[in-house]
């Protein structure tokens, strides 16, 4: 079924917004994208979009002079084929069901994307009340109201089939099959496609398509369907969390304070921050922890805290600590006393986490979608401190915080695309790090020398005041020019800060690094900048520090030393160069 994307449509726009040029193919798109404009432009390179009813892939090239300046914004948009758009339907599932926590929104949301994926003619979500042993309607479309009856244990027919073996049906001539219901056969209906909405191992309802033409479901659409009942189990799952956990007052507004708080900010820290406050209003602990996936299998613990207070952020192997347990089998915890910890065997992380012999831990999985993004870890003193309803409010915490780290982690990565500074077009301070993490790996695997500098234009603020700030845009820009024309096309000079740059010499010793610090140095003492018929002086200090791996763990530390060295330059009355061997006790920033 599938279909020929149409052919591209282009739209040419200033980094302000003003139209420069619309293709023809684009003229009829052009009412419903001026709204969308500004978030276009500041938006990711390659994004979809939904326009007039029909989705889109959405491509930005920026156009720059030679001189590297960004002078206009290509957008072309190309509508996406039948897979493609099934793709981000799916996506769409995810994100509409994890918008809102009620029951009510979840079965109408999903009967209606799955009746609209599987061009289905009538659709229904019977729920399953596990302690009554029911099924009761939940969300019908075009079918009779009073199809299913709240009946009392185990109701011979496919649905109960479906509940108790946890196994999908697909149906081509309903009418036909033994266990037919003359309600279904009545109004109609040709094929049947029905699979289980399972959480863990708890049934949680059925999600049921129906045609009422003579055209079978196929096993494509079975496999579309049990992906769509995946993200429908976490939801459900995740609102019957709710509504027991709203029943209490006091997490009610608990939950609401964090929902309100955690949704304000994209800002990575200080939303790690509010996570950690809404967290110490809905439980009572002595230690927290939020953990994520990182590379390599691999586990970063973003934020701890422990009864000595906030602790640097630390890495470990993906199979240590009780985090990393429910990051890779997506079930939360809770333990207390010499409780026994989950097969398979975990080495313990007490010092980040807590000992569960020792006090209380919960631990549950922060997912969006099908995958899980992360964990969020108590721990508390006492002995049978959390119950299970403390669980329940956690695990609905998790629901909103997962949706709000996703949102920030995406956020960072748009942020992170953009790696250039505007003012002077070298590299950003992101960047940066970024490459220097890179090059310390690889001088470590092939034990490479490598150099960094950190290097200041002197006295800038003054001249900042003296000149004005056009002036002062001029000299960094003419400063970055100099420097980089001066420069191995392996090397990285970024601007770090102010007026501050930061640069990375691979290949490079630490007397080689001194002595091409010193050849900038002396040409930008040499050599006046006229700027506006004005002649500036400029003079810089430069800090050299040289990369050991049993030295410096991280590029932070290394950067450290270089900044130690450059303000030893400063403080030997600047226009120098100051390497780290030269660093004394006395040299401390």
């Amino acid at each position: 079924m599938n279909h020929e994307a149409s052919s591209e449509q282009y739209i040419l726009v200033t980094d302000s917004g003003q139209i420069l040029a619309v293709s023809d193919t684009a003229q009829s798109l052009l009412p419903y994208l001026l709204p969308l404009l500004p978030d276009l432009i500041n938006g990711a390179e390659k994004d979809t979009l939904l326009l007039n009813g029909l989705t889109y892939w959405i491509h930005q090239h920026r156009l720059k002079s030679e001189s590297g300046e960004t002078y206009g914004l290509l957008i072309s948009l190309q509508q996406t084929t039948t897979e493609q758009s099934s793709d981000l339907r799916l996506e769409a599932i995810a994100l509409a069901l994890s918008d809102k926590l009620e029951i009510d929104h979840v079965l109408k949301n999903v009967v209606r994307f799955a009746m609209d994926l599987l061009n289905a003619d009538a659709g229904a979500l019977p729920i399953y009340d596990p302690d009554t042993d029911r099924l009761l309607p939940g969300h019908l479309v075009n079918l009779p109201v009073d199809l299913i009856i709240p009946v009392i244990g185990k109701r011979r027919g496919l649905m109960w089939q479906i509940v108790h073996q946890g196994t999908s049906i697909l149906i081509a001539d309903y009418a036909d099959h033994p266990a037919a219901l003359p309600e279904l056969v009545q109004v109609g209906v040709h094929s049947l496609l029905a699979t289980p909405i399972i959480y863990g191992k708890t049934p949680l309802g059925i999600l049921a398509m129906y045609r009422l033409r003579n055209e079978p479901f196929d096993e494509s659409d079975r496999e579309l369907l049990q992906a769509i009942a995946r993200q429908t189990a976490i939801a459900l799952h995740n609102a019957r969390l709710y509504q027991r956990a709203i029943r209490n007052a006091d997490e009610r507004f608990a939950l609401y304070q964090a929902s309100v708080e955690i949704s304000a900010t994209l800002d990575l820290e200080q939303l790690y921050q509010v996570i950690y406050r809404a967290t110490k209003r809905l439980v009572s602990h002595q230690r927290f922890a939020i953990a994520v996936p990182a590379e390599n299998r691999m586990v970063e613990y973003v934020h701890i805290v422990t009864p000595s207070g906030r602790q640097a952020s630390q890495q470990v192997p993906l199979h240590y600590g009780l985090a990393g347990y429910v990051l890779r089998f997506g079930v939360s915890l809770r333990l207390s006393g010499a409780q026994a910890i989950p097969e398979p065997a975990v080495p313990l992380l007490p010092e980040i986490e807590g000992d569960p012999a020792e006090g209380s831990l919960m631990v549950t999985p922060l997912i969006v979608g099908d995958r899980i993004i992360g964990a969020l870890l108590v721990w508390n003193n006492r002995f049978d401190a959390y119950t299970i309803t403390d669980l329940n409010a956690l695990e609905l915490l998790a629901a909103t915080v997962a949706i709000a780290l996703h949102n920030a982690f995406r956020f960072a990565q748009v942020q992170s695309l953009t790696i250039t500074d505007f003012l002077t077009g070298l590299v950003n301070r992101h960047h940066f790090l970024q490459v220097l993490h890179q090059e310390m790996e690889r001088t470590r695997r092939y034990r490479t020398p490598m150099s960094i500098a950190k290097i200041a234009i002197d006295n800038f603020q003054q001249i900042h005041n003296s000149y004005g700030h056009i002036i002062g845009d001029h000299l960094l820009r003419e400063v970055s020019r100099r420097c980089r024309q001066h420069l191995r096309d392996v090397d990285i000079l970024a601007r770090y800060e102010g007026a501050e740059f930061g640069l990375i010499l691979p290949e490079t010793t630490y007397e080689q690094a001194l002595i091409a610090a010193k050849r900038l140095h002396t040409l930008l003492a040499t050599t006046p900048i006229m700027i506006d018929g004005q002649q500036i002086n400029p003079t810089i200090s430069i800090g050299v520090a040289s990369f050991h791996p049993s030295v410096y763990p991280d590029p932070h530390s290394l950067i450290a030393d270089a900044d130690r060295a450059l303000y030893l330059a400063k403080q030997q009355g600047r226009n120098r160069v100051c390497g780290v061997q030269e660093l004394t006790n006395d040299a401390q920033p």
